[in-house]
């Protein structure tokens, strides 16, 4: 036994009351109950220290298993008072039987015992299952099977297609490999009620039809999320990035050069918008050619997300990059058919501007570095802007311009040295090319400096080079400008909202690190799309674990979880009993104490079986 402590406030008031109950435990097979027995009031005649030892006293009292600690111990003369009243009101008024407890137990638990040959014991299969069972629970409390059960799938397809979505979790790889995953390594198909012998063609089925119902499936999704995590603000955050394919992508219409995020300049791009809220989770995405200019994709993207506000009451934040803040993209936002705020980097850098404030507000990013931010007016332009400068941030650009002055600078001299030297690079043309090459290379210095040529025209050669850096080019160190509507709130507020651009940039980073669909291997639009639409959905399973987790303070990557999940395994042994009879046992790792400690955090149970046994008679 042992006393519960209650907090209760008082409805009219403020005040807070605190009380004990004193309170049973017992074990009904492998789960553990309690019975209250009785209130014992605010104690506040008993220590806190002397808790455990009164509840222990009234147990030995009702239960006639009587301990000389008590008896003849001074330190204990007023728990032993409040003990024995406590122990007669539970006897007279039976409010605990001891007996009954130990019989309903021994009814419950029952034992198999077996005599059995311990030199058969023998582990025949071990498969991983801690991740698995996750991401099952992940599902349900997502209601993706419900969602799945309400397209024209097949109950055997929409068990596999969940587990084609396990894997791209878990196991990311291809289908033929996802197939050799889900027979040899993954515990999977124990959750499932399917035939565990799934083809690549079962897989390439399910997921062509789920993405059918891509539309209804992604609205289902975002809605019950938004039923999850309530209380959500308004954002919406726009970013636009690229993936690269394997081969020459002759039977796709989308595959084409353009520039690569990735520094793929060799193979062609599919490029994928994403719009995501301030909790990280993905309101919308639309899949475009690899030429794809950025800000080109703006008016579509807010043409579909509009449409998931109903009123002007719900209207959003927008909340993008330079790249797709242009002048036309912010006028749309402006316009009467969306009349949005937004927060962006300002793609120019204002000379001439009013301080709206005196001082500028100074605060500390996660890292403890100072930033310090003043309201500013530009003359000629509808929006507010804020100039943000940050000490940090100079620090690391002094460094890299430095590094890159260095380089250019060593790499002229290096070419203007050997213009004097028999059988080297002095020709005109030449000269020229491996010049621009450099500048090329470094391009964000290069453009600071002017390069001048002595030139010999009757030889066609180049003498002599000099160069000189433009102070007047450079932009200051350490400092951009936010552009953001009148209606935008105080410095602090808006420079916390576009930093919610990172979270896209984390999406991104998960989609092709953590769930690798990139590089893309299919060569056809139909298998493409369907293949990072799947990444998209189980990103929003990631992000629903990770967010609880951060809740939680356990601020795991996603490799990180599925490393910790490995270690719980599902297990068939076997071994031979006295009669020469094959007796099976399945049975799961018990989950550590980290692994408890996530399930706890998702509110999950922690293992979907404790054991499970069959005998086989032996002819």
């Amino acid at each position: 036994m042992f006393l519960k402590k209650i907090n209760k406030k008082n409805k009219n008031s403020d005040k807070e009351y605190t009380y004990y109950r004193l309170v049973h435990s017992y074990k009904i097979g492998n789960k553990i109950r309690h019975q209250t027995i009785m209130s014992l009031g605010s104690l506040s005649d008993v220590s806190k220290e002397n808790h455990k030892a009164l509840a222990d006293r009234i147990e030995e009292l009702i239960t006639g298993n009587n301990n000389l600690l008590f008896s003849d111990n001074q330190r204990y003369k007023d728990i032993e008072d409040i003990a024995q009243k406590f122990a007669n009101k539970i006897i007279k008024n039976k409010l605990f039987m001891p007996n009954s407890h130990k019989s309903k137990i021994e009814r419950e638990i029952k034992n198999n015992y077996q005599e059995v040959d311990l030199e058969s014991i023998e582990q025949i299969e071990s498969k991983e299952i801690g991740g698995e069972w996750l991401v099952k629970q992940s599902f349900e409390k997502l209601g993706i099977d419900k969602i799945l059960e309400e397209t024209s799938m097949s109950s055997n397809q929409i068990e596999i297609t969940q587990m084609s979505l396990m894997a791209k979790l878990l196991h990311p790889s291809s289908e033929l490999e996802t197939t050799r995953w889900l027979s040899e390594n993954s515990a999977a198909p124990e959750l499932f009620e399917t035939n565990k012998n799934i083809s690549r063609y079962q897989l390439y089925k399910a997921t062509g039809k789920m993405y059918e119902n891509k539309e209804f499936i992604e609205n289902k999704l975002y809605s019950n999320i938004k039923n999850i995590f309530s209380g959500r603000s308004k954002i919406v955050i726009f970013d636009l990035t690229n993936m690269y394919f394997e081969g020459q992508m002759l039977g796709s219409e989308k595959a084409d050069f353009g520039r690569s995020k990735e520094k793929r300049k060799d193979c062609k791009l599919i490029g994928l918008a994403l719009s995501i809220d301030s909790f990280g989770f993905v309101r919308y995405n639309k899949f475009y050619k690899g030429n794809v200019s950025e800000p080109g994709t703006f008016s579509t993207m807010i043409e579909d997300v509009s449409k998931q506000f109903h009123d002007n009451r719900e209207a959003p934040v927008v909340v993008m990059d330079a790249g797709i803040a242009t002048e036309e993209n912010l006028e749309l936002l402006r316009s009467d058919q969306y009349k949005y705020d937004y927060v962006c980097v300002s793609r120019i850098m204002p000379k001439e501007y009013n301080k709206l404030s005196e001082n500028a507000a100074s605060i500390t990013d996660s890292r403890g570095n100072k930033i310090e931010l003043t309201k500013i007016e530009v003359k000629d332009k509808p929006d507010n802007f804020l100039h943000v400068k940050s000490l940090q941030k100079q620090k690391k650009e002094e460094s890299i311009d430095k590094k890159l002055t260095k380089r250019l600078e060593s790499e002229l001299q290096d070419i203007k040295d050997k213009l004097s030297k028999p059988r080297c690079l002095k020709k005109t043309e030449k000269v020229h090319e491996k010049v621009g090459k450099i500048k090329y290379q470094l391009s964000k210095i290069g453009w600071l400096y002017d390069i001048k040529y002595t030139e010999d025209k009757e030889k066609g050669i180049i003498t002599d080079i000099s160069w000189e850096r433009i102070k007047e080019r450079e932009h200051p160190k350490g400092e951009y400008f936010l552009r953001y509507t009148k209606t935008a709130v105080n410095e602090n507020a808006i420079w916390q909202v576009y930093n919610l651009t990172r979270d896209v940039e984390s999406v991104f980073r998960t989609l092709k690190t953590d769930l690798d669909i990139r590089p893309i291997y299919h060569q056809k639009d139909a298998y493409i799309e369907p293949h990072i639409w799947m990444g998209i959905l189980a990103y929003q399973v990631v992000n629903y674990i990770r967010t609880l987790l951060k809740e939680n303070k356990i601020n795991y990557s996603w490799q990180t979880i599925t490393e910790k999940m490995q270690t719980m395994q599902s297990s068939l042994n076997s071994v031979n009993n006295k009669q020469n009879d094959k007796l099976y046992i399945k049975l799961c790792t018990r989950p550590t104490k980290e692994q408890k400690d996530i399930f706890d955090c998702l509110k999950f149970k922690h293992r979907p079986f404790v054991r499970k046994t069959k005998l086989v008679p032996q002819m």
